[in-house]
């Protein structure tokens, strides 16, 4: 990884118009990542798309619109049998960085040799004091490294399994919040913690640092998702239950009607008095008088 190429794409971002979206701007992070100090990387698209977590024609899309602002430039090449292999990007990272002119394009037979693939036999063996040779050595040493930047010999170091010390990197978390929409999204030490105790327990599962982090930004992400839920079942039961005691209030306080059973409720006030006299007689021993009480008994 080159820090120039990263602080180089941290500067030109800005100045993208509106219609490049999150794809090719993470894109171009991700090739400043690859890339050496002369602004090189080889990275296949199938690597990328992994990284950027879409489609490889997503990634292709990306690179046609970083390559019409001009910020990069492709160049192709081949397997010995002909096979398209991953192509060099070159980011155009400035005046400060050696540009080829056109006395110092590759010969046919470099060209070649720079197509063929990466084996280091099959390219020619330059004076390292040729001139005009700088950029090709670049490509040349790109032929003989793997896809994620580094040579053969190292080129699983990159895939890691998580430690209880490891901390996302600032530009990666950057990046994937920018890719999933949300760039104010924050992790907590708790969070952290609680990821690296997860997948420190499972050594099998590889990745290289900016998966991790891809993955810790999904994991934080998930935890906001829930939280917020949680908190809008609470708020809904909290606004159901006053909601209850508010109807259970209004109704004690709204009703004076007896809950008891309501007897002669269809008597007339005069034959009720008329009632309650002639019980009072009976209660005193007198002898109820003649008058007879229209309604019905209940």
């Amino acid at each position: 990884m080159s820090l120039h190429a990263m602080s180089w794409a941290r500067e030109v971002m800005p100045e993208m118009p509106e219609s490049i979206k999150a794809g090719p701007r993470l894109l171009l992070l991700l090739m400043a990542d690859y890339a050496n100090e002369q602004g090189v990387c080889w990275p296949s698209v199938r690597r990328l798309a992994d990284e950027m977590a879409c489609s490889m024609r997503t990634v292709q899309r990306a690179i046609e619109a970083l390559v019409e602002q001009g910020v990069m430039t492709v160049v192709a090449r081949k397997t010995p049998s002909g096979r398209q292999t991953s192509n060099f990007y070159r980011l155009a990272m400035g005046d400060d960085q050696q540009q080829p002119q056109a006395a110092d394009e590759p010969s046919p037979e470099e060209l070649e040799a720079l197509m063929a693939g990466s084996d280091e036999e099959e390219a020619p063996v330059e004076p390292a004091t040729a001139p005009g040779q700088a950029e090709h050595l670049i490509f040349a040493n790109a032929a003989q490294q793997a896809d994620n930047g580094q040579s053969q010999v190292t080129a699983g170091a990159r895939q890691v399994p998580m430690t209880l010390d490891w901390r996302p990197d600032d530009t990666h978390w950057q990046a994937e919040t920018l890719r999933r929409g949300d760039p104010s999204l924050t992790w907590d030490q708790g969070e952290l913690a609680d990821f690296t105790a997860h997948f420190a327990d499972q050594p099998g599962r590889r990745h290289s640092h900016h998966t991790w982090c891809a993955k810790f930004a999904g994991w934080v992400s998930e935890n906001r998702k829930r939280e917020a839920a949680r908190q809008a079942r609470m708020s809904q039961n909290a606004n159901t239950s006053s909601n209850h005691n508010a109807r259970n209030a209004g109704g004690t306080h709204g009703s004076r009607r007896s809950t008891g059973p309501i007897r002669n409720s269809k008597l007339s006030a005069a034959e009720g008095r008329a009632l309650i006299e002639r019980r009072r007689e009976q209660a005193e021993g007198q002898p109820p008088s003649d008058d007879v009480i229209d309604g019905e008994w209940l």
